[in-house]
């Protein structure tokens, strides 16, 4: 995932930046549009940047803070991008004060976007949590591992990776992102609902299909030394 180490430069009022939603890793030499889905209303459309095209729109340059409403313009971009090519995320609130720092920080990210493109390329992210239901919080630990030993190792055989997040409730006992081919979505989703029925106690969240955040990890860097890293 791109990251955002710390903040580039003051906000300049009244000038337009680039804010970047993701960047397709494939050359589109002729400016592609997307619509005007950006923040206020602003059109969403492609640079050009040697063999990759960072998705962006016009916007004046701020602090872009975490809020609903923002992260679902943020988000409704991606979804959008996504339903024709494959993306290297970029997290929320990437704003450049010009085309030319935004140009900079491709040239300085350029390495380490190439080593993420076969990660990503024809693959999503999708989610799976598994939680014991509250009239069985009395799941002892060895039942507790080998059920979600039994969601992971099977769900890996439709994935070409997985990756375990945060337990972050008592009840939760499997947390994992699995990389899938798009080809592969319909195997995993089938797989997916297998597990469910052996577990029909078990609570399961299935989210998805999402960039590959968790499996691509690329850092910007704020002020003088702006740029990926």
């Amino acid at each position: 995932m791109v990251r955002r180490i710390r903040k580039a430069e003051k906000d300049v009022p009244d000038l337009l930046g680039r804010y970047v939603y993701c960047v397709i890793p494939s050359p589109i030499t002729e400016r592609k549009s997307f619509g005007n889905l950006g923040f206020d209303g602003s059109e969403v459309y492609t640079m050009d940047y040697r063999d990759l095209s960072p998705v962006v729109s016009d916007v004046p340059y701020r602090d872009y803070a975490v809020n609903e409403e923002e992260v679902e313009i943020h988000r409704n971009v991606v979804e959008k991008v996504m339903q024709e090519y494959s993306i290297i995320p970029v997290a929320f609130g990437m704003a450049f004060k010009s085309k030319k720092l935004l140009q900079i920080a491709m040239s300085a990210g350029y390495q380490a976007m190439q080593k993420a493109r076969p990660i990503i390329d024809g693959r999503v992210e999708l989610g799976i949590k598994v939680f014991i239901p509250k009239v069985k919080e009395s799941m002892d630990s060895t039942q507790r591992e080998e059920c979600s030993a039994d969601f992971l190792n099977n769900l890996l055989t439709v994935s070409s990776d997985s990756k375990r997040l945060k337990l972050f409730s008592d009840r939760l006992i499997l947390n994992s992102t699995f990389l899938v081919e798009r080809s592969a979505m319909d195997g995993f989703s089938a797989e997916v609902g297998r597990l469910k029925e052996k577990y029909p106690d078990m609570k399961v969240q299935y989210s998805g299909p999402w960039p590959a955040y968790n499996f691509v990890d690329i850092h910007i860097l704020g002020g003088k030394r702006r740029g990926f890293r």
